[in-house]
């Protein structure tokens, strides 16, 4: 049976708490689950997802607040979890400043787009290029993808800049 349905004597006979884990009914043992056992729980009863998964909780106003795993929740019935895989986050340099993207790949606007929003300042209309470990760069068009990979280095330079 799984960790999080078995009452102290380990009987099973404890009332149990009705949750929601990704629209699918899983059933705890009150009083309170920490976010790692409501997600063994949830796999254990059949939820397709991985333990490795981010847990929110979905507030009555419908936003959503991170469970970290070791966190411990009050439980009462009718309580709503979502279950996500992590983004994939990778760290890059633009114009010597440090830039997060998520995902696998983005397309040069994106990538620009991402530096701007974390205060790297260029432009859309930059040109961006990658720089290369061999000493040269490339140039990456806006709807050019690029595959992400830890320790990208891109320059944006203004499209009218003749350096």
């Amino acid at each position: 049976m799984a960790i999080g349905i078995l009452d102290a004597e380990g009987s099973g006979h404890s009332h149990l708490v009705k949750v929601k884990v990704n629209e699918h009914p899983v059933k705890l043992l009150p009083p309170h689950q920490t976010g790692e056992q409501i997600k063994i729980a949830a796999i254990d009863q059949g939820v397709e997802i991985d333990k490795h998964y981010l847990l929110d909780l979905v507030l009555d106003d419908g936003t959503h607040r991170r469970i970290e795993d070791g966190e411990r929740v009050e439980l009462h019935d009718h309580i709503v979890f979502v279950a996500r895989k992590p983004e994939h986050i990778v760290a890059v340099t633009v114009n010597e400043q440090p830039v997060s993207l998520k995902g696998r790949s983005a397309t040069g606007s994106e990538i620009k787009a991402a530096a701007i929003a974390q205060g790297v300042a260029i432009q859309p209309n930059f040109v961006l290029q990658e720089e290369l470990p061999n000493g040269t760069s490339r140039i990456v068009g806006d709807n050019d993808v690029v595959h992400l990979r830890e320790h990208l280095r891109f320059t944006a330079i203004a499209p009218d800049d003749n350096s």
